[in-house]
């Protein structure tokens, strides 16, 4: 997957910017994007939060105004945290760095979203932590096991009914099976939501299991 690419502002070393990398902190070390958003806001407006890398123990915050960010740093930098369990964070102001890849792109970066009424589209929400940490685990190894049909800059595994990418839609003429047994207690779980008013009624029979250039394998409702 990619990662929004963050650098040291140029200049003196001390210079500020209205973004911080904050290491020691992401969902690796136990602190859920809610939480960091939650201790970081009391100092100012959010922009986001972005994963700085693939570890999920660093992450970018970037804030509305380079003031909020300065407070925070001198707050919190390299200092215990009550908010986060006595947990200390190492900080240092950083800038968006503009990369080969990037380069002539109107936007190379997509913020996290952290309500599903940020995004404006009817119908989603947005859970946060959903999943454990082992259930994560227990997953992607289960979707592994499994044979994965590769197609252009993804490989893919799809379950009940196969997703057409030419189309977006599924043909549902043409049932793949009962989905696997190792997802049944998400779909149980999902079942149970308070916005499920009319779970008995809803069928959920399609799933696709998805890699993007990296052997992160994710499973997601489709």
């Amino acid at each position: 997957m990619g990662f929004t690419r963050f650098g040291r502002p140029k200049g003196a070393q001390g210079q500020s910017s209205s973004n911080l990398y904050v290491a020691n902190c992401g969902p690796a070390v136990g602190l859920s994007y809610d939480t960091i958003v939650s201790v970081f806001g009391a100092f100012g407006e959010i922009k986001g939060v972005f994963a700085a890398d693939e570890s999920g123990a660093r992450v970018v915050v970037c804030f509305a105004e380079e003031g909020c960010a300065q407070n925070a740093f001198n707050a919190l930098n390299g200092r215990p945290c009550a908010e986060l369990g006595g947990r200390s964070l190492h900080i240092r102001y950083s800038v968006l760095q503009p990369t080969s890849q990037s380069q002539g792109r109107v936007n190379d970066s997509v913020p996290v979203s952290l309500l599903a009424s940020e995004l404006n589209i009817s119908g989603l929400y947005l859970m946060h932590d959903f999943v454990t940490a082992k259930e994560e685990e227990e997953f992607l190894a289960a979707v592994d096991e499994r044979p994965w049909k590769n197609l252009s800059k993804r490989r893919v595994q799809h379950y009940g009914y196969e997703f057409c990418y030419e189309t977006r839609n599924v043909d549902s003429r043409k049932n793949l099976g009962e989905l696997p047994a190792f997802v049944s207690p998400i779909l149980e779980r999902i079942a149970m939501l308070p916005m499920c008013e009319d779970a008995e009624a809803v069928v959920l029979d399609q799933l696709t299991g998805l890699a993007l250039w990296s052997s992160e394998d994710i499973l997601m409702p489709g």
